[in-house]
This record gives C-alpha cells, structure tokens and sequence, in this order.
C-alpha cells in the first residue's frame, strides 16, 4: 500500500523513522515539524509539533529512545521536542549555540548528547537534558 502524507505546504527537508514506535517525523522550508502516528484504519496521522521557529526547518532525527527529537533549522537554533502529556502534543526547547544555519543533527547511543553541523564550519556537541 502506498501514503501520501501531506501537511507541509514547502518543499520538506527531511523525514526520519522511529522504527521501535514506527512513528514519523517529518520538517519543512515551511518551518513546521509533524509527527506522524500510523492508526487502526491504517492511515498516518499527523500531530503538528510547536517548533517556534523564524526561518526553515532543515533536519530532522529522532533520539535513540525514540521520546524526543531534535530539529535543525535556518534560524541558527536547533529545537530539542518532546511531548507534553498533559497537554497531548509536541512541545520543543531551544538550543541557541550556533552561529548559522544549522543543518544537521544526530543523537549519541546515551539518548542526551546531540552533535550538529553548522554552515558556520563548526560541529558541536550538545547537552539536550530536557523533560523528554
């Protein structure tokens, strides 16, 4: 069976899998993040993730333990999300080490450390501690 999943109304940077809750998320030039959750019916849904970004979404990668993800952007930040129970949907923290646009990300094994990469010339390595 073939999806189409459509949210974004830009071009979409990245997508990345969390193959342990086979969830989706995916970011966009259009400054938005969406995690993508795969119903009875066999649809994915898709849950808008509060980013609070000024410029686009670039990368996207879920963390080792799949309960948070870091999204790279234009606007020289990176958003550390997670998801807020008690409000049911995706909140994000923002990292603002970065001199340029951020664009890329990957999480270390431990499920705290981020290493981006920045069109400054610089990589950095980041604690992400946060409630998620």
């Amino acid at each position: 069976k073939k999806f189409n999943l459509k949210e974004h109304d830009q071009v979409v940077t990245a997508v990345d899998w969390a193959g342990e809750s086979n969830r989706l998320v995916s970011c966009s030039q259009d400054r938005n993040a969406y995690v993508w959750n795969l119903d009875e019916q066999g649809t994915w849904k898709p849950t808008l993730v509060i980013l609070r970004l000024n410029r686009a979404a670039t990368h996207v990668k879920w963390s080792p333990q799949e309960n948070k993800f870091a999204v790279a952007s234009g606007s020289k930040v990176v958003a550390v999300c997670y998801f807020e129970e008690e409000n049911n949907w995706w909140v994000s923290k923002i990292i603002k080490n970065h001199m340029s646009t951020v664009l890329c990300v990957d999480w270390h094994p431990n499920n705290l450390l981020l290493a981006t990469g920045s069109s400054d010339g610089h990589c950095r390595v980041i604690c992400s501690a946060i409630k998620g």
